[in-house]
C-alpha cells in the first residue's frame, strides 16, 4: 500500500513529464519474469531511457530493496528533508545519480511569497548520462506491459 507522500511524490513526477514527448509509467516490472520493479521508467523522442526511484525516509533509502538504475539518466525523488540526511551519500556511493525533491512555489502577485502546497519537483543534482545497461527491446517491452496492466486496471495518471 502506497503513502500519501509517495503518492504525492508520484504526481509531482507525472507533472514534470511532457505529454507530447515522455511517454512514462510506475512500477514497471523489468523482463517477462522479471523481480525487478522501477518506480517509475520514462522513455522520451531523443530515444532515452530514465529511471527514477521514490524514497522517502532514510530507512526506505537504506532499505535491501534492488535500485534499478538502468537507464540513460537515473534519479532519485524524494523529499529535501530526506536530501539533507543523506546527500553525502548520495554524491560519494551515487555520483551519477540525480536528485529531484518537490518545492513550492510563490503564488504570483504575493509580495510575502506565502506556499501553499508542493506544486513541482526541482532537480538538485543532475544525472550523468550513460549508457543503457539493459537491453532497449526489453525495457520498451516491460513498459508496454505494465501500461497495458494500468490501463485494463482503470488506474493511468493524468
Amino acid at each position: 500500500m502506497k503513502t500519501q507522500r509517495t503518492k504525492d511524490l508520484e504526481r509531482l513526477l507525472a507533472k514534470r513529464f511532457n505529454d507530447r514527448n515522455d511517454f512514462f509509467v510506475f512500477e514497471c516490472t523489468y523482463g517477462w519474469y522479471g523481480k525487478e520493479i522501477v518506480d517509475c521508467i520514462m522513455y522520451n523522442c531523443q530515444r532515452e531511457v530514465h529511471c527514477f526511484e521514490i524514497k522517502q525516509s532514510v530507512q526506505d533509502f537504506h532499505s535491501k530493496n534492488k535500485l534499478s538504475f538502468f537507464g540513460n539518466k537515473n534519479y532519485f525523488v524524494m523529499p529535501y528533508e530526506l536530501y539533507e540526511k543523506v546527500n553525502y551519500e548520495l554524491y560519494n556511493d551515487y555520483p551519477e545519480i540525480g536528485v529531484l525533491v518537490p518545492i513550492k512555489t510563490p503564488e504570483v502577485g504575493d509580495k510575502d511569497y506565502t506556499y501553499d502546497v508542493y506544486d513541482q519537483l526541482l532537480c538538485i543534482k543532475q544525472a550523468r548520462k550513460q549508457e543503457l545497461k539493459a537491453d532497449k527491446e526489453v525495457i520498451l517491452s516491460s513498459m508496454l506491459r505494465s501500461m497495458q496492466r494500468d490501463r485494463i486496471r482503470g488506474t493511468l495518471y493524468e
